[in-house]
């Protein structure tokens, strides 16, 4: 994310809603406060593949600690996790407001491997972001891609 270069960190959900703001304006659309609202409060009902409780709960029995690590801010994380129906499978959420730098950097990485005690050569950061992968194996974690859409 640009912001992490030139010092202008915003909270992931402000910085969407001032994106749509930019783009309805652009396009002359009409729209009232809450109509915008509602738009972006589809994040906080995003839905999950149908095998993402099935593939934590293997790895919970398996004896793995499981964590988020997101750009999202704590109310959207929150809200995103008690609907995909997961709390029970972690241990904590981790936000990019936290450190105000958003993943890919590998300041908010190394802060998820303080914050949860691990040595962060220990930790596997899964995600369908090829991005992420990147930025987790430059700040010395095992990157892990789930291809969600099998691309080269």
């Amino acid at each position: 994310m640009v912001a992490n270069y030139v010092d202008a960190y915003q909270p992931f959900y402000e910085m969407n809603r001032d994106a749509l703001t930019h783009a309805l304006d652009v396009f002359g659309v009409e729209y009232t406060t809450a109509e915008r609202d509602d738009v972006l409060a589809v994040y906080h009902e995003l839905d999950v593949f149908a095998d993402v409780r099935d593939g934590m709960e293997r790895l919970a029995e398996a004896g793995y600690d499981l964590y988020i690590v997101s750009n999202g801010n704590p109310e959207m994380l929150d809200s995103m996790v008690a609907h995909a129906g997961v709390d029970d499978l972690l241990e904590d959420r981790i936000s990019a407001d936290e450190v105000e730098a958003f993943k890919p950097d590998s300041a908010l990485h190394r802060h998820a491997a303080a914050r949860t005690g691990t040595p962060i050569a220990e930790i596997a950061h899964a995600t369908a972001g090829w991005f992420d992968v990147q930025g987790a194996s430059h700040a010395g974690m095992q990157g892990v891609w789930v291809d969600r859409r099998d691309d080269p």
